[in-house]
């Protein structure tokens, strides 16, 4: 009996071996099937060489959530609440549209900047914006804001998984 315990340890442990190379053949999915299973299963080793492959594929495991963040100029006219609002609601729409047009599942502020749509908009540098220039910004597009953002949600949920 004790032979046939020391002849299971060595097959087991030429077994783990086997597998160890056989990993890079596996799909993703089975992969990260084998991680669970080896996590359930308590088996240590199995486990370090599947997490081994995961990192050397570049799979995450546990992604970080993506933030979508706009920052403002520091500026006067920035300062005002309802300044930016018409601001971020003009340039968002049109970022929106722009996002679903190319079926962009990113950051909608990574498609545009907000220089380049005061400029078209409004003639003026985002530092260069005044009280004056908020009647147009507030007008741009504003009948179309909240269809836009319907139609944005829609797709993201759709097209991108949120």
């Amino acid at each position: 009996m004790n032979t046939s315990l020391k002849a299971l340890a060595v097959f087991i442990a030429l077994a783990g071996s086997a597998w160890a190379e056989d990993l890079q053949d596996l799909p993703d999915d089975t992969l990260l099937g084998e991680v669970v299973t080896a996590t359930e299963n308590g088996e240590e080793e199995r486990l370090l060489d599947l997490m081994r492959e995961v990192q050397a594929r570049g799979l995450l495991m546990f992604p970080k959530p993506q933030t979508c963040t706009f920052s403002y100029p520091d500026t006067e006219f920035f300062g005002n609440e309802i300044f930016r609002g018409a601001v971020r609601w003009g340039f968002g729409t049109d970022l929106r549209e722009l996002a679903m047009s190319q079926g962009f599942c990113g950051c909608i502020y990574d498609l545009g900047s907000l220089d380049a749509f005061t400029q078209e908009r409004i003639g003026k540098t985002p530092n260069n914006l005044t009280a004056g220039d908020f009647g147009a910004l507030r007008r741009y597009r504003s009948g179309e804001w909240v269809k836009i953002d319907q139609l944005y949600t829609a797709f993201r949920k759709e097209s991108c998984g949120d």
